[in-house]
């Protein structure tokens, strides 16, 4: 057996201490790993950076040999073999859903930052003892040595764990940590909140619970024996990660109230709840059993985080959590959101998913101009997906039904959906092929950047899209644009971004320019915008920027702006099986 310790007995240092207790070593050569990225988050982290002072036992205590053989991997020499301890500091100061973090108030981890395995025994059962301050407690979704879950309170916490894929997804929360619990269908629940902030407890669980039963009722069932909501307050941060039978999320303390802000709480729960079932059973054969070393791929992140995008806010409404006015104003904002993105026609939801390692994570100015979300136009393509299900079916069946069907397909014990053909077979199988087949629909749309025919979708549920300009400009026409976006650095006022299909992009701005005035009158954001409310489309202005040292003046032709405001609304005549799409699809019937 393979044994963890984790202790903290310094918190203010940021320095967790990790003992590894490997039994029956049969090799001279023993290889410990440590993961350079959390599943779930698709970015290499190199978390091997942060370990210090390693040493290496035998089993009569004297110290063993051992060298750093790569990044990640350090080799001692057992000799004789038996049982080797190795003993480790991890530095844990960054506050993240996908790191860990120590300090005098909490100590919160993923084991995949601590935690380093024995390639060839990651599917052996593991022990793991989490030493902890006196007063504090141990959260987690892990089994207790003691019966029950997340049991502790102050000492060691002693946990079963059946391989070391569960204990990568059985985040860890230390510390005087609230818990409030409630169960649905007699499964046990409990939130686990650090920090505190405007929050209404009651509230907090009764919205909580209401979410687990609306998606328990899509999926006709609980898929876990029970389930940690792990909170972490915080001033400003934000985030969510998904496990097998937890989630940590991460909101600024302050966002309970107002309503709109609330919402936001809602959605990110809503969210990562429903990655229960899609990710963490339902998965791409790509994602499982991980290779922990480096990039897993996969062209399915569109359906992984774009189903789940789709539904999160969706099935609040369906629980009665938010109005479905609400939700077709946000609706509207994901539309206009992807419209202003000229990367929507460069990049295909396929190639956004499989470059999710060097790309989403890394945003830079040129992003919106070459890239396309797999969560904002993955979601918007479930929409579609969704609404020529229910046209083709006359309302009898919807992406529910599909996403059913592959929960029931490709069980997590078995071996995945395919990378190739899997959610194509599984809509076909549910919609079927009568009116076309839908791999039209996966060629313009999923592996295409034809832009999303939302018209037709609404339709089917007797909606309709009204486009227009929050400002228009003279006689009702388009007002005039650039076609940039700027920021504040100090005095300075900088050019942040330039859209590819802009004038300002045409004529040689660059983002970082520094912009002095229009027309030679100096500007600022504000006083730009007033000064191109005052023009017209196909208006002739004169730019004057500094570009480093250098000052240039550009002559910049101005264009229509393109639509910033859209309301989804009833459309003027619906018939009888519209009227029953809508409601069906918002819950309403």
């Amino acid at each position: 057996m393979i044994t963890y310790t984790i202790s903290m007995p310094e918190p203010h240092t940021h320095l967790f201490h990790v003992e590894v207790a490997v039994d029956a070593v049969s090799s001279p050569a023993l290889d410990l790993v440590l993961p350079a990225w959390t599943p779930g988050s698709y970015m290499i982290r190199e978390y091997a950076r942060h370990v210090q002072e390693f040493v290496a036992l035998g089993p009569d205590g004297l110290a063993l040999p051992w060298r750093k053989t790569a990044k990640d991997t350090w080799q001692v020499e057992a000799g004789a073999g038996g049982q080797v301890l190795v003993r480790y500091k991890v530095y844990a100061n960054e506050l993240t859903v996908r790191t860990s973090h120590l300090d005098i108030s909490h100590g919160y981890f993923n084991p995949s930052t601590l935690c380093m395995y024995v390639p060839g025994r990651t599917e052996e059962r593991l022990a793991v003892h989490v030493d902890v301050p006196e007063g504090w407690r141990v959260s987690t979704a892990l089994e207790s040595g003691a019966g029950g879950w997340g049991l502790g309170v102050g000492g060691r916490a002693s946990f079963v764990v059946q391989d070391y894929d569960e204990l990568v997804d059985s985040p860890f929360e230390c510390g005087t940590q609230r818990v409030l619990t409630f169960t649905v269908d007699e499964v046990p629940h409990e939130i686990v909140i650090w920090g505190r902030g405007n929050e209404d407890e009651a509230r907090l669980i009764a919205d909580t619970q209401r979410i687990v039963e609306v998606q328990r009722d899509m999926f006709d069932g609980l898929p876990y024996p029970h389930y940690s909501f792990i909170l972490h307050l915080t001033d400003g941060r934000g985030g969510g990660l998904e496990h097998r039978n937890s989630v940590t999320n991460m909101v600024d303390r302050w966002i309970f109230r107002p309503e709109r802000s609330y919402e936001r709480y809602l959605s990110l729960t809503s969210h990562e709840l429903f990655h229960v079932w899609n990710v963490k059973r339902l998965r791409p054969a790509s994602l499982g059993p991980f290779d922990y070393r480096s990039e897993n791929y996969t062209r399915l992140l569109w359906f992984v985080e774009g189903v789940t995008s789709y539904y999160d806010e969706l099935l609040l409404v369906r629980a009665g959590l938010m109005q479905s006015g609400r939700f077709l104003e946000k609706l509207s904002d994901e539309i206009l959101l992807l419209q202003g993105q000229p990367g929507r026609h460069v990049q295909s939801l396929e190639e956004s998913s499989f470059d999710a390692w060097v790309k989403f994570y890394r945003p830079d100015e040129n992003t919106a101009n070459s890239s396309t979300s797999y969560y904002l136009k993955g979601s918007l393509v479930c929409l579609l997906l969704d609404m020529e299900i229910r046209r083709r079916s006359g309302g009898e069946r919807s992406l529910d039904d599909v996403v059913r069907e592959l929960y029931g397909r490709y069980p997590i014990s078995g071996p995945g959906i395919p990378e190739q053909g899997g959610v194509l077979a599984a809509i076909e199988a549910v919609a079927g092929t009568h009116g076309g087949a839908f791999s039209d629909f996966f060629a313009r749309y999923i592996a295409g950047t034809d832009d999303l025919d939302y018209a037709t979708a609404l339709a089917t549920a007797g909606l309709e899209l009204r486009w227009g300009h929050r400002q228009p400009g003279g006689d009702g026409v388009a007002p005039a644009w650039l076609g940039l976006k700027l920021k504040r650095q100090g005095e300075r006022t900088l050019v942040a971004s330039v859209r590819t299909d802009g004038p300002a992009y045409a004529a040689g701005v660059y983002a970082e320019d520094e912009l002095l005035a229009l027309d030679g009158s100096r500007v600022d954001e504000d006083k730009l915008n007033a000064r191109l409310a005052e023009r017209a489309p196909g208006d002739v202005v004169r730019l004057s920027l500094f570009r480093g040292d250098a000052l240039i003046e550009l002559s910049v032709t101005l264009a229509e702006a393109p639509y910033d405001s859209l309301r989804i609304a009833p459309a003027a005549a619906i018939d009888a099986t519209q009227r029953r799409i809508y409601r069906d699809w918002l819950g309403e019937g």
